[in-house]
């Protein structure tokens, strides 16, 4: 059995999750702040995790100190609609006072690789994560790192992701070794879409997202009905 009541938080409601993982990078923060003045957050893309970021909008936090890294990113121009930085903006950057140069965005101004090492430069500045924030797609790949996957065995921090087999198909992602350097990891998993997936990894299915260490998982009773 992959899950345990140490690593998994469940609620009946997928609201209900993104509300306590809202509290939880609210509390993040503030012990972060408290402890060494800034806060360092991976921020998940896709939509489930949108909710909590709105929920964070009228959230009481030093956001001068907070400092925000996307775990993936899709090859696209700034201000994509498709772009997780364009869904964390409209949910949750644009409406509270961070400034912009804490906003740490995947540029593609080049190549792909080009802006995984450009990436890489500026992720190593990073003592660790403070809070990485991680979903899970139905196929068990979470940020852009997809089962068989060359990106999986690069050790560099972020990685050139090519040929994904959800568009578009370049991409850049944080490695599992930076996504591992992390002081508090969640991985929020909700929706009857997760369900299969999730039974599959419990039994011992060895996917991408089973490699993120010592993990919270976040479960709503559609995605995990036991």
């Amino acid at each position: 059995m992959f899950f345990d009541t140490v690593s998994v938080k469940h609620f009946e409601s997928g609201s209900a999750a993104a509300a306590f993982v809202a509290d939880a990078v609210s509390q993040a923060c503030k012990d972060a702040v408290a402890k060494r003045g800034v806060f360092h957050w991976v921020l998940a893309g896709g939509g489930t995790p949108e909710l909590s970021y709105r929920l964070l909008g009228d959230a009481d936090l030093h956001w001068a100190a907070v400092h925000i890294w996307f775990g993936d990113e899709r090859a696209l121009p700034q201000g994509h609609a498709d772009r997780n930085e364009t869904m964390a903006r409209k949910a949750l950057l644009d409406v509270v006072p961070i400034p912009a140069a804490n906003i740490h965005s995947i540029i593609f101004e080049t190549t792909t690789d080009n802006a995984a090492a450009a990436y890489t430069e500026e992720v190593k500045a990073v003592d660790a994560f403070d809070l990485v924030l991680l979903g899970m797609g139905e196929d068990g790949h979470t940020a852009s790192l997809f089962p068989n996957n060359p990106a999986l065995s690069n050790n560099a921090l972020a990685v050139p992701v090519h040929n994904s087999p959800k568009p578009p198909a370049e991409r850049v992602s944080l490695s599992f070794k930076a996504l591992n350097n992390h002081r508090q990891a969640m991985i929020l998993a909700t929706g009857a879409s997760k369900a299969d997936i999730l039974q599959a990894i419990n039994k011992g299915e060895d996917l991408p997202v089973c490699h993120i260490n010592d993990a919270l998982w976040v479960f709503d009773q559609a995605a995990w009905p036991n």
